[in-house]
């Protein structure tokens, strides 16, 4: 209330109104809250118990056109246009005593632990630093996720992206690993996989980050995941096909909250998250048509 009585008070014409801040503030926290609804509603009906093997193995489609007419059970923006992506980037450190959910790697006979902690959208990362990412979608159905990666270059003719990779799934995926729906969040890269984390390192003096395309798709894409080296110009194709305007919403005071149990047992298969549980640290809408394939561009940034 305060910030009001300021307005009037020391009104400075070279300076945005604080009122108007405020209230583009306001506006930009009721649309969380009309997607995190959009979660919680589609989170309704996922099982608290876990699946059994065959319930988790997806037979693939042939691949198909990929933007179609929504199915039924889809939910997606409210206005009847786009497609929301939650994505939770996780910074992984030393655990310590008295942290309560660890993330074990186990190499040998010796193991290491991590905890996990929640990292705003924008946020730069120390070179080495180790991250995980978790993607869910609101789909009433089960769809196919990939994660593409393409290094970031810098020089005095500015930002160009590296060859793009193809880095989720992997050979290491079981089958079903990178099907998503509502309240089933998958992780990347996987619990069981040898590294369970991304390590962020410079390949030279211009490499100053990454840039994860995510995608969501109806159908399987036709990729190979033992060859991981991508077509740039069939990758630039899915851009325009899944991609379009994107907005994006993080939520409020959640960088640096820990990994719950309820998260920790969603990465391990044992159930999937409903409406109680934690929502995704960022939420983005993508303009794309409605239960066809939706595509966000996440830049994962080294400081300098």
């Amino acid at each position: 209330m305060l910030c009001f009585v300021a307005a009037v008070a020391l009104l400075d014409l070279g300076a945005p109104p604080v009122m108007t801040i405020g209230l583009r503030q306001e506006e930009e926290d009721e649309t969380r809250r009309l997607w995190n609804k959009q979660f919680q509603k589609a989170r309704e009906g996922a099982e608290k118990t876990r699946p059994n093997a065959k319930a988790q193995t997806v037979k693939a489609k042939p691949p198909a056109a990929v933007n179609r007419p929504a199915k039924p059970g889809v939910i997606g923006d409210e206005t009847g246009e786009g497609e929301l992506i939650g994505v939770t980037i996780w910074r992984l450190r030393r655990a310590v005593k008295g942290d309560d959910r660890i993330l074990v790697q186990k190499n040998g006979a010796r193991s290491s632990q991590y905890a996990l902690e929640r990292v705003a959208a924008d946020a730069s990362f120390e070179e080495g630093q180790f991250l995980r990412i978790s993607v869910e979608a609101p789909r009433g159905y089960d769809n196919y996720l990939y994660v593409v990666d393409r290094e970031v270059y810098k020089d005095s003719r500015g930002e160009r992206l590296g060859e793009p990779l193809l880095i989720f799934p992997s050979p290491s995926t079981p089958p079903g690993g990178n099907v998503i729906s509502a309240g089933r969040s998958v992780y990347i890269p996987a619990q069981g996989d040898p590294l369970p984390y991304f390590a962020l390192q410079r390949s030279g003096v211009n490499h100053v980050g990454e840039m994860l395309f995510i995608i969501v798709s109806s159908e399987p894409l036709p990729v190979n995941v033992r060859r991981p080296e991508l077509d740039p110009a069939a990758v630039a194709q899915l851009e325009r096909r899944c991609g379009g305007q994107t907005e994006r919403r993080d939520s409020r005071g959640g960088a640096g909250k820990p990994w719950t149990k309820a998260e920790q047992e969603a990465d391990e298969g044992k159930r999937k998250l409903v409406q109680s549980d934690p929502m995704p640290q960022t939420i983005y809408r993508v303009g794309a048509n409605r239960g066809g394939c939706a595509l966000v561009a996440i830049p994962l940034r080294i400081a300098p």
